[in-house]
């Protein structure tokens, strides 16, 4: 089974890193509980923002230690780790990309012809989803800090016709001078802890994982002028 349309969780959420182990948050169970598995939900993690680093490969191996989740990694430094990438990709529930940075992830999923297979699972119904590059890479633009200081970019994958802002409260008046001037097309953001559900191109459902995590539209009006209205967030907790 999958998800019953084309989804995406573009999150400022995911693991629970305050503590020597880090552990799962309820963004997991949720997206899961959208893509309907068959049994055992089967999530692939992908760290391509962070160079495929060993130790949060491990942190994730531990998080998930416990727990009925048939756990997977693609990584592709300095090559991939599966035969076959396209096949690997296809046959998971749901495709988790971890934070860093997010043109680098964008540079090197290129030349792998990555963005492809990503739509392609995205069409068939695997959910698609992550946090912070892994919430940026699936809009048409965003911010990010990638270079150093913040900057927009305008070359994200595309499969949301929108822009995106992560870590918003550090970049509320950088995003809408943004939308305003027209370099960015009309946006969603989300404070830390929060996130954002897309079935096709719709806005579904904002979401969080703790107390006072916003998320937001903003739009271009007539005049230049951005205005921003806060979405009602569902608040979610561990199953």
């Amino acid at each position: 089974m999958s998800a019953t349309r084309p989804t995406i969780l573009a999150t400022s959420m995911g693991l629970n890193r305050a503590s020597e182990l880090w552990r799962p948050g309820p963004i997991f169970d949720y997206a899961f509980e959208v893509a309907c598995p068959a049994g055992v939900p089967r999530l692939c993690v992908l760290t391509t923002a962070n160079g495929d680093q060993l130790s949060v490969l491990k942190q994730f191996e531990r998080a998930f230690a416990s727990t009925a989740v048939e756990l997977s990694f693609l990584t592709l430094f300095d090559k991939p780790n599966v035969d076959d990438v396209a096949t690997h990709l296809h046959a998971q529930d749901v495709i988790w990309i971890d934070r860093g940075s997010l043109v680098n992830l964008l540079a090197v999923w290129r030349a792998h012809h990555l963005e492809d297979v990503l739509r392609e699972c995205w069409q068939a119904g695997t959910v698609l989803a992550g946090e912070s590059a892994g919430s940026l890479c699936w809009f048409a633009g965003g911010t990010t800090d990638s270079f150093g200081d913040v900057q927009a970019i305008k070359d994200g994958l595309g499969l949301l016709p929108y822009a995106n802002a992560v870590h918003y409260a550090d970049r509320r008046t950088q995003f809408r001078q943004l939308i305003a001037d027209g370099t960015l097309p009309t946006g969603y953001a989300t404070d830390a802890g929060a996130g954002l559900h897309f079935e096709g191109t719709e806005l579904v459902a904002a979401i969080s994982d703790r107390k006072n995590a916003g998320a937001y539209l903003v739009e271009r009006r007539d005049q230049g002028a951005a205005v921003e209205n806060s979405l009602d967030v569902r608040r979610l907790t561990r199953s």
